[in-house]
């Protein structure tokens, strides 16, 4: 009866609705409502003080701000009724964000994902992202990345992370299937809120890219390096922290790797590239950093932009977009220590594009289109020769297997066509040949019941393509084919070394004549040796593993092992020696040692 005489007595310009032991009260303009007697009837609009004060019953959808206290907005939250059955009468209160907020981001900004398909092909698509669903601007803020732009997107302790700027953001973790950047509530600090922690610097701090170390994360600026960390068991917005560990330039263009207990980066703030390593990475105190390359000073170019690592394997290329060089280095690691590491050269046919490192095989994409594979470590498939028990790999560029050639005992002619007799070689004219170093397509028998083990034959194409030619018999034999290519060793000066205390030093002062080197060779072909020396011609010589009355006419003409002399006779400082191979054989260098006279030429240091 009182609810209905006061529905009765409302102006005409107020709806009035009974909900329950309530009125529902609306209209498009302001009113007010004045309670005499708080103890008989309460009134509530968009906004409350004590979240006690809430009906029991209310109209669905209805959003009311608990202001909690009148100077602060930090603890502010909204409530929305949830009627049963999504009708007015009995229901709950639940957390909501504030009206009228942004509450999604626009998902053609935000990163795409790239998906494979059943059917093998790939998807680009907008992500889903999650909603803002509790608080307002002040107590679940936007992130700091909406508005900037996204350095990078990592994984990082079961959060997806964003380098933005100056900043490290994640989203709640364990859930990458709608990635939430928002709080979970409001009301307090969860541990599983987001993360959103801005580094500190005097210079310009932008970071570009991370890699995670057991202390935490480990973010790269153009001029400092960052550890996104926690001293807390639970890494929560209370217990991050993002504090500085080094000062070391960095290229951003190429992201940091991995070397197993070191982590690696590229310096390119001089004339030429450096590589530089981190060890020890804490979040007390600053870390090892050692300039790896400062045997090679001048090796690696200024805008190095791609790098694959094989830490398998041991090996780091770097390379170049548009050169055909690739910088290879090569370690070994024992527990804490690296007791060898060397440098090397690889040189394409074209000018590179893209390169990887999967399942111990480097993959390359040129000019040429074609994604091409090195394998690093051997494989079944690859071209090798069984003799003795040993195992001899065969070393040509874009092999492939062929057969089905005929011969002509006029010409004493093998002619192989192309799609013949399980003949395919249609890869020659999808590549580049090589350059004019080498350029020979041979073909090599690599049966262990033929005859001809281990021979090769050079191999000359038709002008078409469609056919090429071998000299000889080749005929009714499955063979290999592919591109020689150059192997080459430039040693470097030879002097007297001296260890002493954690180091080994070179005797540059005295005198030395060098008589012979000695090359300590694993399996071993055919190489050969060059001296150069001053004031005289260039000395080459070839040597054969094994000459032709030491071994059987079916027998692959190779070594398993083998120790040669280089005869030299000279000053240390008037020789280079350099060894090539450009045979199908192997050409194993294991080690290097020398022989000579040496005299101090009576030097002493005071």
């Amino acid at each position: 009866a009182v609810l209905g005489g006061i529905l009765e007595d409302l102006p005409n310009s107020i709806t009035g609705k009974v909900i329950g032991n309530g009125i529902y009260l609306s209209s498009n303009s302001t009113f007010n409502v004045e309670v005499v007697d708080q103890d008989l009837m309460r009134v509530m609009g968009t906004q409350i003080n004590d979240v006690t004060e809430l009906p029991i019953q209310c109209r669905h959808g209805s959003i009311v701000k608990i202001a909690n206290t009148r100077m602060s907005a930090e603890d502010d939250y909204y409530l929305k009724f949830e009627g049963e059955n999504n009708l007015d009468g009995p229901g709950r209160w639940v957390e909501c964000p504030a009206p009228g907020i942004v509450k999604s981001f626009d998902a053609t900004n935000m990163p795409h994902v790239l998906q494979r398909m059943s059917d093998g092909h790939f998807l680009v698509k907008k992500y889903t992202w999650a909603d803002r669903e509790v608080g307002d601007n002040e107590t679940n803020p936007i992130p700091s990345f909406v508005g900037s732009k996204i350095n990078r997107v990592l994984f990082f302790r079961n959060r997806l992370t964003f380098l933005s700027g100056e900043n490290v953001i994640t989203s709640r973790p364990g859930n990458l299937t709608t990635p939430n950047f928002w709080c979970d509530t409001a009301l307090t600090v969860s541990g599983i809120d987001p993360i959103d922690i801005a580094c500190s610097s005097t210079f310009p701090s932008d970071l570009y890219d991370g890699i995670e170390v057991p202390a935490g994360l480990l973010c790269f600026s153009t001029n400092e390096q960052y550890l996104f960390s926690s001293d807390a068991e639970i890494m929560n917005p209370d217990t991050a922290k993002l504090r500085s560990v080094s000062k070391y330039n960095y290229n951003e263009v190429v992201p940091p790797i991995s070397l197993g207990s070191t982590i690696g980066y590229i310096d390119n703030s001089n004339k030429y590239s450096r590589f530089m390593e981190m060890a020890n990475v804490a979040r007390e105190g600053p870390p090892n950093v050692i300039d790896t390359s400062t045997l090679v000073p001048t090796l690696l170019p200024k805008d190095l932009d791609m790098l694959a690592n094989s830490r398998e394997n041991s090996i780091v290329l770097f390379g170049k977009t548009g050169s055909q060089d690739i910088i290879g280095f090569k370690y070994l690691n024992t527990g804490d220590k690296r007791p060898l590491s060397s440098w090397f050269r690889w040189k394409h046919n074209n000018n590179l594009k893209y390169h990887f490192i999967v399942n111990d095989q480097y993959y390359f994409l040129d000019t040429d289109n074609f994604l091409q594979s090195i394998n690093l470590v051997q494989e079944d498939d690859d071209p090798a020769i069984d003799q003795d028990d040993v195992n001899y790999l065969l070393h040509l560029d874009n092999y492939t297997t062929i057969q089905g050639g005929v011969y002509n005992a006029t010409t004493k002619i093998t002619t192989f066509t192309h799609g013949s007799n399980g003949c395919v070689f249609n890869w020659e004219s999808s590549v580049t040949k090589p350059n004019p170093v080498v350029n020979k397509l041979v073909v090599v028998d690599s049966n262990v019941n033929a005859v001809r083990l281990g021979r090769y034959a050079e191999c000359t194409i038709t002008s078409t393509g469609a056919t090429f030619t071998v000299p000889g018999d080749w005929s009714g034999a499955v063979l290999n084919i592919g591109y020689l290519y150059e192997y080459n060793v430039e040693f470097p000066r030879f002097y007297l070394q001296k260890a002493g205390e954690g180091s080994v030093s070179s005797d540059v002062n005295s005198r030395l004549t060098i008589h012979r080197m000695k090359l300590n060779f694993g399996k071993i072909g055919l190489y050969s040796t060059t001296l150069t020396r001053v004031g005289k011609a260039d000395y080459t010589e070839v040597y054969e593993s094994t000459d032709l009355d030491e071994y059987d006419a079916s027998d692959a003409p190779y070594l398993d092992e083998k120790i040669k002399d280089i005869p030299i006779y000279e000053r240390n400082l008037n020789v280079d020696v350099t060894l090539k191979s450009s045979h199908p054989a192997p050409a194993t260098l294991r080690s290097m040692s020398w022989e000579g006279d040496w005299s101090p030429m009576h030097y002493r240091r005071v």
